[in-house]
């Protein structure tokens, strides 16, 4: 049977999988769980309660989401000091599905989008699912990741349809920079591109930054967030996508994301119906969250302090900590395996987000505080001994 190849042809697991595989059960200290509801966060027993209110028995669906919810989305980007239009607002099941609804909407089968490396390699994936390929864009190595803009600029062919930022960027936490902001609209609106902005980690900036929303007005963007990471709710299922651009080009958008979405229909009534309720909590999370997220840092500074060449890299944002090892000469990968079998800790290779040089580990911070700080302990005792 032949397969599309979509999908990868070799489906065998890597050397740091097949690890953990080996590891399962062994008492693993998991400093790569991002997973907030696995994180020992404290979520109210009332807050689900509105997911059960008698209107979610009837089913009229609307494709681009409820008005009601998308009117609750445009209310939460409202408090956040972002002033967006409800009619603008498209929901989808997942951030995932909203770049699957824009790559359908925008590209043909062998198109192309420019995206941000070092990064997280879903979109690549998501690409290819789609027909379309991914074209890196650099990020230099040094303090806020600036974009490459000359690197950049060569990097876009015919080909190309769309640009991809992620602010702030995962996995190092940089926001992108106003100058760099500027390059890219201009570079889109140049071209003709459409700019999709994921802003999901956009509520976790650290204190001294601040996110500042911010799309070009000549030519079609896309702004992503959702409840998975600003309210730390996965499992209920919904996102957004809220588009902007000229009037002509955004009424005829519209109107085909409203038939792709027409498709799939694939958000659920009770969530949208819930959205009000729900965001009310937001604000109790994203603290509870944030300051989990900062103490773990500031842990993992003090104990890195005096550890040779390892640098903890400057983040603005996000919750995740980026560890580089300067001394040892090992590929990330070989660190990695050698932390989870001889001192059982489990932390991401920089190979994982395509870091083009360099050794680097990647670190979630929201594991609770005794489990974070006993897994540093143990990475200090490696590096001291290597």
């Amino acid at each position: 049977m032949d397969f599309s190849s979509r999908t990868p042809g070799d489906l065998s697991s890597n050397p740091v999988a097949q690890a953990i595989q080996r590891a399962a059960g062994k008492g693993i200290l998991d400093l790569t769980e991002s997973n907030p509801t696995q994180c020992g966060f404290h979520y109210p027993p009332s807050l689900l309660d509105s997911l059960a209110q008698p209107d979610a028995f009837t089913y009229d669906p609307h494709p681009l989401g409820l008005p009601c919810a998308r009117q609750a989305v445009a209310g939460y980007l409202k408090a956040k000091g972002q002033k967006v239009d409800a009619e603008k607002v498209v929901l989808t099941a997942s951030t995932s599905e909203a770049y699957s609804y824009l790559f359908k909407l925008l590209g043909n089968p062998g198109n192309r989008f420019l995206v941000p490396t070092p990064g997280y390699p879903l979109l690549e994936h998501l690409l290819r699912l789609e027909g379309l390929e991914m074209v890196p864009y650099p990020l230099r190595a040094t303090p806020n990741w600036p974009v490459d803009l000359e690197a950049t600029r060569k990097a876009g062919t015919a080909a190309c349809r769309g640009l991809v930022v992620v602010n702030p960027h995962n996995p190092t936490g940089a926001f992108l920079s106003a100058a760099d902001r500027n390059f890219l609209g201009r570079l889109c609106e140049e071209n003709q591109w459409a700019y999709i902005s994921d802003e999901v980690f956009s509520d976790y900036a650290y204190p001294g930054h601040a996110f500042t929303p911010w799309t070009p007005s000549g030519t079609l963007s896309f702004r992503l967030g959702g409840l998975s990471k600003s309210l730390g709710l996965p499992q209920l299922k919904l996102s957004w996508i809220v588009m902007d651009g000229p009037q002509e080009a955004l009424a005829e958008c519209r109107e085909r994301l409203e038939l792709v979405a027409d498709t799939y229909l694939s958000v659920n009534t009770p969530v949208q119906l819930s959205l009000p309720q729900l965001f009310k909590s937001t604000d109790s999370f994203q603290n509870q969250l944030l300051k989990r997220v900062l103490g773990n840092r500031q842990f993992l500074e003090e104990r890195l302090q005096g550890v040779g060449q390892t640098r903890l890299w400057p983040s603005q944002g996000g919750w995740y900590a980026l560890v580089e090892i300067r001394e040892k000469g090992d590929a990330d990968d070989t660190i990695v395996l050698e932390l989870l079998e001889k001192h059982r800790v489990l932390v991401q290779p920089g190979a994982f987000y395509d870091f083009p040089e360099g050794c680097f580990l990647v670190l979630s911070l929201l594991p609770p505080m005794e489990v974070f700080q006993e897994g540093v302990v143990r990475i200090r005792k490696y590096l001291e001994k290597a």
